[in-house]
């Protein structure tokens, strides 16, 4: 046998081996599956339900009035009881049938996707991944808090005409801070009040705070290192320490010397810029008193000496009672203090209790006008984060004036760590913001929003008129709909890493969902809808129903649907357009690669 033929023989041995081990490891994952690894996509699809829903336009409620309702009864589509494997398609006509034939398995399977099945865990799914650094729904934890002495901020409101009066002024660049105590009330201005172009509007929710501290600004002229000193007094070593941080740098433990009479206390040395400050003392064992706090340049000067020259730049001096006091840290009244006061602090260690701030309050109360707006985008580039923002209405009976909590007809619009809530037509409309790209559109993102839930509306986002948004990392419960849209052409919006939680008690509950718009071609669902890495909770809520044929497509995958009593994804008013890939389905997050869809 010649060399040649030796090489070609070998070559071919190896390749009948590879093979044979494939098809081993092929019809062990086959066999896997069909022995009950995987298990159903659903054991019973419900009873026929009827779906009604609204197509009137919520971009300041001033288009088609009345609700057009749109009544179909749900296919009835028991599955057997044999194991189905992922990628069974539900599907049924356009016109009401009462039941079809039983979804049997689909066997045998495509090589490729029994291959891709290992594959799968490497991908993510779900909200759970979340790469934006901030948790889902905002608060504790979020990257960009505003907090009362931050830089950017122009403005300070802690009344309602504070706060109309700063909005008369502001200038794009500028900061209105709501106060976290504030609650401003915007129930006699119920059509709504303008925040202009460029302004952001912004309060502290989720600023953590130290149970028991006293915060201090203060002004810096002359940048350097400047040494920090306090008048103390420690009556024993179980009650001779407080807990410091500057800027909200690392916090310090500031160990006093024992003393019942006023002492000289040297806690370190801090380089600070020359601009604005702040300085917390946070109680950690009860006993120890506080007089002032004197802040010295360099590490030469002698306290009394530098108490003597203060002049910004060489020291400055600070009253302990002069600073924002929580409990159980308090001031009390001392003859033999500097200012006739000090602070002291209760027994116990205050370093773990920890408080977190709500945001300061908007509110709508109840009001006889006609479709009610609590804030309006009055240009581009407008923020609105961090504050809480309450309408009238929780309920689910259909109202004659539902109300919108933020309506933008602008692009650039931003909303980020807000709460909002009671908002019976929609928590935020986005009309007509349609750009380059979704963002472009509107910005909806880290935001808890919810019990905004009226039969025929209750939506958290929708867009219209052409509106489009990126709308991340937000917690949808208690609503009607998370995200809605009209259908109109140019409609649309990308969702990612939202979790819609497990209570949607209103009638015809969608977590996502886009209507119908008739043309002469057809109905269209919008344009664009791209709908991944989402988190569906509940088990009685539709999570995506599409009702109509998008323009471009709807691009549904990686998500994690807990609903199993019929396929996740609906489709009506015609079939196309709609790709639902790599997503997993119920408790035990089963995979489909392709499907399921219900078309009615």
């Amino acid at each position: 046998m010649r060399p040649g033929e030796v090489i070609s023989i070998t070559l071919i041995l190896i390749l009948l081996c590879v093979a044979s081990a494939i098809l081993a490891v092929i019809g062990g994952y086959y066999l896997h599956l069909v022995e009950g690894e995987d298990r159903n996509i659903s054991e019973q699809v419900g009873r026929s339900m009827s779906m009604a829903d609204s197509n009137r336009s919520l971009a300041g409620y001033d288009t088609t009035e009345g609700r057009d309702q749109h009544p179909h009864r749900a296919q009835t589509l028991p599955l057997n009881n044999s194991k189905t494997l992922p990628g069974a398609l539900l599907s049924g006509g356009a016109d009401e049938i009462d039941a079809v034939s039983p979804v049997s398995s689909i066997l045998p399977m495509n090589i490729s996707d029994l291959i891709s099945l290992p594959l799968a865990q490497e991908q993510t799914f779900g909200a759970e991944s979340n790469p934006t650094g901030s948790p889902i729904g905002g608060g504790d934890g979020y990257h960009d808090i505003f907090t009362p002495t931050d830089p950017r901020i122009t403005h300070t409101v802690t009344t309602t005409d504070e706060f109309l009066v700063a909005l008369g002024s502001a200038e794009s660049g500028d900061v209105i801070y709501i106060d976290e105590h504030a609650h401003i009330n915007l129930t006699d201005t119920p059509e709504g009040v303008t925040i202009p172009g460029g302004v952001t509007l912004a309060s502290n929710r989720g600023e953590r705070k130290t149970a028991g501290s006293v915060v201090y600004s203060f002004d810096i002229a002359e940048p350097g290192d400047y040494t920090v000193w306090g008048l103390a007094s420690a009556p024993g070593e179980e009650r001779n320490s407080f807990w410091i941080s500057v800027d909200g740098e690392e916090t310090r433990e500031w160990i006093l010397e024992n003393s019942s009479d006023w002492r000289w206390n040297r806690e370190g040395l801090h380089h600070l810029s020359g601009d604005q400050h702040t300085l917390t003392i946070h109680w950690q064992e009860g006993g120890a008193r506080l007089d002032g706090i004197l802040m010295t340049n360099g590490t030469s000067s002698l306290p009394d000496d530098a108490v003597q020259e203060q002049d910004g730049r060489r020291s400055i001096w600070i009253e302990a009672e002069s600073g924002e006091i929580s409990p159980p840290m308090e001031s009390s009244l001392d003859p033999t203090a500097s200012g006739g006061a000090s602070i002291s602090s209760p027994g116990g260690s205050g370093m773990e209790e920890f408080t977190f701030s709500q945001g300061g309050r908007i509110f709508q109360g109840p009001t006889e006008s006609n479709y009610p707006v609590g804030l309006i985008a009055g240009g581009e580039h407008v923020r609105i984060t961090g504050i809480r923002l309450e309408g009238p209405d929780t309920t689910i009976d259909a109202l004659d004036q539902p109300s919108l909590g933020i309506r933008s007809t602008y692009r650039n619009i931003e909303v980020d760590n807000c709460e909002i809530s009671g908002w019976s037509g929609a928590a935020i409309s986005l009309y007509g913001t349609g750009g380059s790209d979704m963002k472009t559109g509107g910005y909806i993102h880290h935001n808890y929003i919810h019990h905004c839930q009226m039969n025929g509306l209750g939506y958290g986002v929708v867009v219209s008129g052409g509106g489009v948004g990126l709308i991340e990392a937000n917690y949808f419960d208690y609503c009607r709909h998370g995200i809605a849209g009209t259908g109109v052409a140019g409609d649309g919006y990308e969702a990612r890493y939202n979790i819609c939680g497990p209570n949607w008690i209103a009638t015809s509950p969608q977590n996502f969902d886009m209507h119908g718009s008739s043309t002469s071609s057809g109905t269209i669902a919008g344009d664009t809808l791209k709908i991944h890495h989402n988190t569906f909770m509940s088990t009685n809520a539709i999570p995506i129903a599409i009702r109509g044929v998008p323009r471009d497509g709807a691009y549904i995958d990686h998500n994690w649907f807990t609903y199993t009593q019929q396929a996740p994804v609906w489709q009506t008013g015609g079939q196309g357009n709609l790709f639902v890939t790599d997503n997993l389905i119920g408790q035990d997050g089963v995979l489909s690669r392709s499907g399921p869809i219900k078309y009615y």
